[in-house]
């Protein structure tokens, strides 16, 4: 097992703390309870490396305004 600690902003954070609040209200308040950190892990870990690099290469090209080939050459 792996065991990362990322920094994020706190406006990103806070989506993923509704997301959990409003998928405990739909299931009807599990047990336990969606937290999260769980909903953060499994948006990370739904990925392989070519999905990886071509949503990095997105953000990058969304912040830079670049429109040229893509950056990464796994996008291929």
């Amino acid at each position: 097992m792996l065991t990362l600690t990322l920094q994020m902003p706190e406006e990103v954070a806070a989506e993923y703390y509704q997301a959990a609040d409003e998928l405990n209200r739909q299931l009807g308040d599990p047990t336990p309870k969606l937290d999260a950190k769980a909903l953060m892990i499994f948006a990370l870990s739904r990925f392989e490396a070519r999905d990886v690099s071509q949503q990095f290469d997105l953000a990058l090209r969304v912040v830079t305004g670049r429109d040229d080939p893509p950056l990464n050459p796994a996008w291929k």
